[in-house]
């Protein structure tokens, strides 16, 4: 299940303090970020993060299924 706002650290990343958010733009877009930042990022957007947008919520949980993460939420 995929809690929107809630950060949660992806414990099987090769990146050092791999954090993960998924965000629902509902005033832009109508679809989700997933946010994702680490210790090092370089990504363009606040606190270094980067984003992919996907536009439906079973389209995120498709996305997160494919990527192997085990999230930890906090």
């Amino acid at each position: 299940m995929v809690k929107i706002n809630a950060v949660g650290t992806i414990v099987n990343s090769e990146h050092p303090a791999h954090q993960i958010r998924v965000e629902y733009d509902a005033e832009k877009t109508g679809g989700y970020f997933i946010v994702e930042w680490w210790d090092g990022s370089d990504g363009p957007n606040p606190g270094r993060a980067f984003d992919s947008w996907i536009e439906t919520l079973d389209g995120v949980s498709q996305f997160i299924a494919e990527s192997g993460w085990n999230i930890h939420l906090q």
